[in-house]
């Protein structure tokens, strides 16, 4: 029996998983993170990302629903290339709340309105690997989903990161040991 081993070797490498790491904090000076709160449309929450000593990040802040408030969110607005990836993978460790990832797409002219969206629920105090399959993102404009989008252009992501909302009040606590697709 004669074997292809050029056949044999590219069947090999498509079952071989291949991941990039997104972030894991390690570098955070050169990354453009960011947040956006309530507070710009008069609410009143408030939140911030910090890096930990362990180099893991956390978001944290308080949700107030005062004044139409009810959200924050972090954002990193570094360009992002996910075209041929299936998942968003985070390493995190939560409160108990339900957090979304997301993110918007655009061309070099102009980001759309909308961002697309997976929302996870954390379990308090316990370490999770949470796998985000890239196709059942929705896409959302302020917490309401978007008809007639076109798909996700993963290779057009212009910024990306997390959000709580949902009318869920009082403080929270989202650590974050790595962020990555596959």
């Amino acid at each position: 029996m004669t074997i292809n081993w050029f056949s044999f070797r590219y069947r090999l490498m498509k079952r071989e998983k291949t991941s990039i790491l997104i972030t894991d904090f390690t570098n955070f000076a050169s990354q453009k993170w960011k947040t956006v709160n309530d507070q710009v449309m008069g609410g009143e929450s408030y939140s911030h990302l910090q890096i930990q000593s362990n180099g893991n990040g956390v978001f944290i802040g308080e949700i107030s629903l005062e004044n139409g408030g009810g959200f924050a969110s972090v954002k990193n607005q570094s360009p992002l290339n996910l075209d041929g990836f299936e998942n968003i993978h985070i390493k995190a460790k939560g409160d108990g709340n339900q957090y979304s990832f997301r993110f918007r797409t655009g061309n070099a002219m102009q980001k759309h309105h909308w961002s697309y969206e997976f929302k996870f629920q954390t379990e308090a105090g316990i370490w999770q690997n949470i796998r985000l399959p890239l196709s059942e993102f929705k896409a959302v404009y302020r917490g309401n989903l978007v008809e007639n989008v076109p798909r996700a252009d993963l290779s057009a992501i212009k910024e990306y990161g997390f959000l709580i909302g949902d009318r869920q009040n009082g403080h929270f606590r989202l650590e974050i040991d790595h962020i990555e697709a596959d």
